[in-house]
């Protein structure tokens, strides 16, 4: 990632809006929402950023039809203030590491059958 990347600047100095770069995600720091939603998607996006995965700034437009209650129930979850917020967490939740589903589905079978839990 680059300097201007990490302080929150675009390459030419300017503010780049609600950019990314190191622990500047709305999500992360004591206090800022949802719990377990909020350090997931504050994982996913560490991940990606020591991936050099995030460009720094925000510069790319979106538009999509989304059902509204869809929308009223992730910005809940979430405590997402703002669409821009919502949207770059959900992505950053989809591209990033964890890998936690696919690890659990592929553990089938995977202890002896005459395996107990001791209480």
């Amino acid at each position: 990632m680059t300097r201007a990347a990490s302080s929150g600047k675009d390459e030419a100095g300017t503010e780049a809006a609600g950019g990314l770069g190191e622990r500047n995600h709305p999500w992360s720091g004591p206090g800022s929402g949802q719990g377990a939603t909020r350090a997931r998607v504050a994982a996913a996006t560490d991940w990606l950023e020591r991936r050099g995965v995030l460009a720094g700034a925000r510069s790319h437009r979106l538009s999509a039809r989304i059902d509204p209650g869809l929308l009223r129930a992730a910005r809940e979850k979430l405590g997402a203030g703002s669409d821009s917020e919502l949207v770059t967490a959900a992505l950053a939740v989809l591209a990033g590491g964890d890998d936690f589903g696919a690890w659990l589905v592929g553990q089938a079978g995977a202890l002896p059958q005459d395996f107990e839990l001791a209480f």
